[in-house]
């Protein structure tokens, strides 16, 4: 006691430090113990998980990255982040978010010379954040799974990063990105260079994992190095069919009758009977029993990246040849259309829709959190997919979350939709707007 009273020190103050030394030691030292890739009581393997592009939008690698976080890796998850990544990724004490910078682009509107003269910069940026990200800031891994398309410069970035620090790599093939590049720019030397570097570059991986079959072949076809394994998508454990009740809750919060209202012409007409109780949505009445409401329009659901594989035009014909025929016929439900998603042609439709002149239809855009985008598809009555593949060779996503949500789909056909959606047995498929509206009326 007088040595703590030279030194003037409480006894209190004696013990709240050893408190916190013994707390921070504790968590260092389980940190090095159990935790950490050089453990001698326990070895995690390192794995960097790369997509180049927005990590809340890329479910198939969040999925990845969960599942090794689950099985015991420490992930090092690198994109941009734009949207939330979720919870299951923010809160995965495994799984570390590197967080990359976009580079500008380009409005769809500029000339291909603008185009194709500012993407070596556009690739100079992303390659050098990926560089330092793979190579400087993160602990040595033992796998590196990237994301394809695109491929320039990731495919390089990672081969590179996978040779220097002795990592294997596996490619996860969305597509082919050469093929995206070719409906920019058409029969271009500049196509052909990107494919000639997307075989190259992707040819000596460790392992490649395809979305179908078809690509697995094309792959095989290739003559590339290391195990090719079909892995197709599976919708999120968490997607599924809404009952009535949480149909109900969902509507009460997202409220898609002021989206009607700000985004169409005479939406009072269309809507009917106002203004909703607390106990009442567009789509439901909750009194003593949550039921569906009589005089609902059907909802029908589709997301889409506003892109040049996506042809939205398909969608608004069928609307206009629904139109026509519900003139003639009273007794046609009426139909509210939800588009989700981001995309540079976005504006050019929203233009074509607002000139429309639409009585039994309407069709509104809207940007959903990733939360909610799994309990809109879980409340709709029909899910419509325009994607139709720049290669012909992937499947959209879109219909698998579909599928896991219950909901009925119909899908433009293209190459290989076969291994996906059976016409007749699990969906519908169509070609055109004249087929499509067909379909709505069924």
């Amino acid at each position: 006691m007088n040595v703590l009273e030279t030194w003037n020190v409480s006894v209190g103050g004696v013990l709240l430090v050893i408190l916190c030394t013994y707390i921070l030691g504790g968590k260092l030292l389980r940190l090095y113990l159990f935790d950490s890739s050089n453990s001698f009581l326990r070895h995690r393997p390192v794995v960097q998980v790369v997509v180049l592009g927005d990590i809340g939008r890329s479910p198939r690698m969040r999925s990845h990255a969960v599942q090794l976080a689950d099985a015991g890796c420490i992930v090092d998850l690198i994109g941009y982040v734009e949207t939330h990544p979720t919870s299951r990724i923010t809160t995965h004490r495994s799984i570390r978010v590197r967080r990359l910078r976009p580079a500008f682009s380009l409005p769809e509107k500029f000339p291909k010379l603008i185009y194709i003269l500012w993407a070596p910069f556009k690739a100079i940026w992303i390659a050098l954040q990926l560089a330092w990200v793979m190579n400087c800031i993160t602990q040595t891994p033992e796998y590196i799974f990237i994301q394809n398309p695109p491929a320039i410069p990731t495919l390089a970035i990672a081969r590179w990063t996978s040779c220097l620090r002795g990592a294997k790599l596996v490619i996860d093939w969305h597509n082919f990105g050469y093929s995206i590049l070719k409906v920019k720019l058409g029969q271009s030397w500049i196509v052909r260079i990107a494919q000639r570097y997307e075989q190259y570059f992707g040819n000596t991986a460790y392992c490649h994992l395809t979305v179908t079959d078809r690509m697995h072949k094309e792959l095989t076809n290739w003559n590339v190095k290391g195990k090719i394994v079909t892995f197709k998508d599976s919708p999120p454990y968490h997607f599924k069919r809404l009952s009535t009740k949480e149909v109900h809750d969902f509507f009460v919060g997202f409220r898609l009758q002021d989206i009607v209202k700000k985004e169409t012409l005479d939406a009072n007409e269309f809507l009917g009977r106002q203004p909703y109780s607390p106990n009442e949505t567009l789509m439901t009445l909750n009194g003593n029993e949550c039921v569906s409401r009589q005089d609902r329009p059907k909802l029908i659901v589709s997301s889409t990246s506003w892109t040049e594989d996506e042809d939205f035009g398909l969608l608004l014909k069928a609307v206009e040849i629904y139109e026509e025929k519900a003139k003639k016929d009273k007794g046609y439900p009426k139909l509210l259309f939800v588009i989700t998603g981001k995309g540079p042609l976005k504006s050019v439709y929203e233009e074509r829709i607002s000139r429309m002149k639409l009585q039994k239809t309407r069709v509104v855009t809207v940007w959903l959190e990733s939360n909610d985008y799994p309990l809109l598809l879980g409340s709709a009555d029909l899910g419509i997919s325009l994607h139709t593949s720049s290669s012909g060779m992937d499947l959209p996503m879109k219909v698998v979350d579909m599928f896991g949500c219950g909901l009925p789909v119909c899908a433009v056909d293209f190459e290989c939709l076969h291994e996906l959606v059976e016409d007749g047995k699990n969906g519908l498929v169509f070609q055109t707007g004249e087929e499509l509206a067909e379909k709505l009326e069924v």
